[in-house]
């Protein structure tokens, strides 16, 4: 059996800024760096076989603070997995991002010509940037390299292995959505996976159909048996409650590991599909109030 956390970055910079991020390397804020360390804290008991991180310092940042929590000795790691990076914006990063509704009867490239960012509907893309098509793409591409191989592993030895990947909103509703379409029932996801706040969490089990845990069984690196995947949580964000509001300024403020220590979430709830998928990139991890549409 293999469970796989997909874990949310702290809050960095640019989410304070409400500005499009994705590829742009905004380190993580004051409050980002407390919501890491809380998370790291309430994840020091559940013992990782590896940690994967993004290498965009929002994510490998947090990664770190939760590799810092778990007990010696500590799990192997790997921060630098490109293909599980946030999608890319293009020409959008840091420019501010346009609510929904916004959009009207004008072409993307008439919105951009005004140096205008409205959230894409699918299968657009930002010039130099990526769509959701593309953003599948990569995800798919970490299910074959990152994950799979951990299921087999696990499934010779007849053991349970449980991976951690830090990772960034969009990316991780597109894996989840890659890995449930691994299921051997081949039923579809019925939701999207998108609207974590900053540092939340969510969880898939995977296991071989037919095999008893803890029996274990020769596969093929090229094979992938019949699978049965669960998605048991998401959104999760136990580790927030006991962190004080936001203090003012704090989500400015970048974080410096030299320097000591100085709630949370514009959900999606369940907006236009068409607008959605990328306005929960940058709403996410805005402090405020939760808004239910």
């Amino acid at each position: 059996m293999l469970t796989v956390t997909f874990i949310r970055h702290g809050q960095s910079t640019d989410n304070a800024r409400h500005v499009w991020a994705g590829w742009a390397d905004a380190p993580l804020s004051q409050r980002g760096k407390a919501q890491a360390e809380a998370l790291g804290k309430y994840f020091s008991q559940t013992l990782f076989t590896k940690i994967y991180a993004s290498p965009l310092k929002r994510a490998s940042t947090t990664a770190a603070l939760v590799l810092a929590a778990q007990p010696a000795p500590q799990p192997p790691h790997d921060f630098n997995i490109e293909c599980i990076k946030e999608q890319n914006f293009g020409v959008a990063e840091g420019k501010p991002w346009c609510c929904r509704g916004y959009r009207t009867s004008k072409s993307l490239a008439e919105y951009m010509s005004e140096d205008k960012y409205p959230a894409l509907l699918p299968g657009e893309r930002f010039t130099d940037g990526e769509s959701d098509e593309d953003l599948e793409a990569r995800a798919v591409q970490a299910v074959d390299e990152v994950i799979m191989p951990h299921l087999r592993s696990a499934a010779r030895a007849g053991r349970a292995e449980h991976i951690a990947l830090v990772s960034h909103g969009l990316y991780i509703g597109a894996l989840i959505g890659a890995l449930l379409k691994r299921d051997s029932g081949g039923i579809a996801p019925t939701r999207e996976y998108i609207g974590m706040q900053n540092t939340a969490w969510a969880r898939i089990v995977i296991k071989i159909q037919g095999v008893a845990d803890g029996i274990p069984i020769d596969v093929a690196d090229e094979d992938t048996p019949p699978l049965v995947i669960k998605a048991t949580d998401f959104g999760r964000a136990d580790h927030l409650v006991t962190l004080k509001p936001n203090v003012s300024g704090t989500g400015k403020i970048a974080y410096d590991p030299k320097q000591r220590d100085i709630r949370a979430f514009f959900s999606g709830a369940r907006k236009a599909v068409a607008t959605e998928h990328c306005e929960n990139n940058v709403l996410d991890g805005i402090d405020g109030e939760v808004v239910k549409n």
